[in-house]
């Protein structure tokens, strides 16, 4: 990507659905190169639009990240991890840990049990668990859904399950799926959107030909939250920042495009009077990142009701 399409990426993970000219007026260019640029890197697989629904709506309380010591064929651990429901991002990584994956559950109890199929798993020798006490920022997260008791109806299950497989999808399209007006349609979505119960943004693909790479640092600064929290909102390759629970008190996860930007920001965090330690680990290749949660939860809490009745 040049440029011009980094920006348009950046706009595109803020609102997935902005519109061609709404984002060549952001960008300063005609709306049909904008049009040209934003179609080639969605058919061509390098960016996928997408909608997430809040895990917190779908009763997902706990997230937690885990860093395994792994001997031998790390793939084999990765496949398992993958196959895993409550594992959302899992990827091979440089340093002491070789692999890293963040799970969302329902419950302390919950984690615990995954927490011990993981360390079952064979060449796994070592599970290190911090758990998110609050994510500050977020592709997907986003702020916390202003109507956690929200009650969805069968037509805002389908829209969103529909802007997960294509976040893009124009309004005409998506009403005529679910059987309401245009404009019925769009004051739906704007809904959803608006009270955080999903969020519609870019996600770039992490592999081959990729001209970035992302790295996560775990930081433990001693009173120096604000300072970090500024420091790390100055960078637009900044894709998640938690406060956690653990070996760390902050943990981040950023995009650079190239040695020389991963080590600047290295130097000043690190440089901040309120941290104590910043270390680094390099996603060397990521194999899940399931932003989107799944439906299913909200389908089946709607039909046991229904199934009681009966």
């Amino acid at each position: 990507m040049d440029m011009l399409d980094e920006s348009l990426l950046r706009l595109l993970q803020e609102d997935g659905r902005a519109s061609y000219s709404d984002l060549a007026k952001k960008v300063g260019v005609n709306r049909s190169v904008v049009a040209s640029r934003v179609n080639h890197f969605l058919s061509s697989g390098e960016v996928r639009v997408t909608a997430a629904v809040h895990p917190r709506l779908l009763g997902l309380a706990v997230l937690a990240h885990l860093a395994l010591r792994v001997t031998g064929d790390t793939r084999v651990v990765t496949e398992r991890l993958d196959a895993m429901t409550s594992a959302v991002f899992v990827s091979e990584t440089t340093g002491a840990f070789q692999v890293v994956a963040e799970l969302r559950v329902e419950t302390m109890s919950d984690l615990y049990e995954d927490i011990a199929r993981v360390r079952e798993l064979t060449n796994v020798v070592d599970v290190q668990v911090l758990v998110y006490e609050h994510v500050i920022r977020s592709l997907f997260l986003g702020e916390e859904p202003s109507l956690l008791d929200w009650e969805l109806d069968d037509t805002d299950i389908e829209i969103m399950r529909i802007l997960q497989h294509n976040g893009r999808v124009g309004y005409a399209e998506l009403s005529a799926a679910v059987g309401l007006s245009v404009s019925a349609c769009r004051t739906r979505v704007l809904r959803l959107l608006d009270a955080h119960v999903m969020r519609v943004g870019a996600i770039r693909s992490r592999h081959g030909g990729s001209a970035s790479f992302v790295f996560g640092m775990g930081i433990s600064p001693a009173g120096g939250v604000p300072a970090v929290l500024d420091l790390l909102a100055s960078v637009d390759g900044v894709e998640f920042v938690a406060r956690t629970v653990g070996r760390y008190a902050m943990v981040a996860t950023v995009a650079v495009k190239s040695l020389a930007e991963y080590n600047d920001l290295l130097r000043a965090v690190r440089r901040l009077p309120g941290v104590s330690s910043a270390e680094t680990w390099i996603h060397a290749d990521i194999v899940r990142e399931r932003y989107e949660s799944t439906l299913d939860r909200l389908i089946r809490d709607r039909q046991e009701p229904l199934a009681e009745m009966q």
